[in-house]
């Protein structure tokens, strides 16, 4: 439902701006085409420039409608009480939701706020929201994150078309029943190698967990590599940090971990749970 919801006003918001923006553009080249002896008899909204009632529609769209509509939208939501096991556990997933509501609310005003023209108008309305489910406004359960991990294999090769793109193997869209890969050239749609990609996935990050297992332990004042031994101090008695951080190591296993799943990638799964538990 809130899936539904979501699109819903994205589509509304970007489709009545653009069909207010196109009305008054016409209106525009009509009134440049009346001649400047006419007596106007517009009303004050109307002599205002094209660019000034269409920045007055989106803030009346905003604190008028959509403020009216959201907030039945999150009732709604909350009579479902819905939990952790509505969200879908997709390729990038990383981030442990529990409140549909709360994540739907987070999203709408991500993708309200993109427009600068509105931002008290959201700003109003997000508080409003937030405060119909009992989350203050500028707490960290309110801040939005990008649910979407992303995982960028490069120098990914097309044998048919010959060419080589970065890959996100996060957000492409997952194999299709009558498909035969997971992942296809954005070129010509030719299907990649999926044993080459998984077999670049196992070395790389073989290759991460050896270089957090061998790298040194810098000192967090003077950036110097510590030459004492065992020792959980530097020589200027400050504590010691590492350049590749297992909560790094450990995020990247679990995207890899994920992706085997989604894509049956019994190999690169195998080896991904392997890690996480020594990890």
């Amino acid at each position: 439902m809130s899936q539904e919801y979501f699109r819903l006003i994205v589509s509304r918001f970007s489709k009545d701006v653009y069909r207010k923006q196109v009305q008054l553009e016409e209106k525009a080249l009509e009134l440049d085409a009346k001649e400047m002896h006419e007596e106007k008899t517009e009303e004050e909204f109307s002599r205002l420039s094209s660019r000034e009632q269409l920045h007055l529609f989106k803030k009346k769209l905003i604190s008028k409608n959509f403020a009216t509509y959201l907030t039945q939208c999150v009732g709604e939501i909350i009579k479902d009480n819905d939990g952790p096991e509505s969200f879908p556990q997709l390729p990038g997933s990383h981030l442990g939701m529990s409140s549909p509501v709360l994540e739907f609310i987070k999203n709408v005003i991500a993708v309200l706020e993109l427009d600068p023209d509105v931002d008290t108008e959201v700003q109003h309305l997000k508080k409003s929201l937030l405060a119909q489910i009992g989350v203050q406004e500028y707490s960290a359960q309110a801040k939005w994150e990008n649910p979407c991990a992303s995982f960028i294999l490069s120098d990914v090769f097309c044998s048919q078309c010959q060419e080589c793109r970065d890959v996100d193997l996060c957000i492409l869209p997952a194999l299709e029943e009558n498909e035969t890969s997971a992942w296809t050239c954005d070129g010509c749609s030719t299907p990649y190698d999926v044993d080459s990609i998984e077999r670049r996935l196992v070395g790389a990050i073989q290759r991460k967990c050896i270089r957090y297992q061998l790298q040194d332990l810098r000192c967090t004042k003077t950036e110097r590599v510590s030459t004492r031994i065992l020792s959980r101090q530097s020589e200027t008695s400050q504590k010691l940090k590492l350049d590749i951080s297992r909560k790094e190591v450990a995020s990247q296993l679990r995207i890899l971990h994920n992706l085997a799943q989604h894509y049956e990638l019994e190999w690169l799964l195998e080896t991904a749970a392997n890690l996480l538990q020594t990890l």
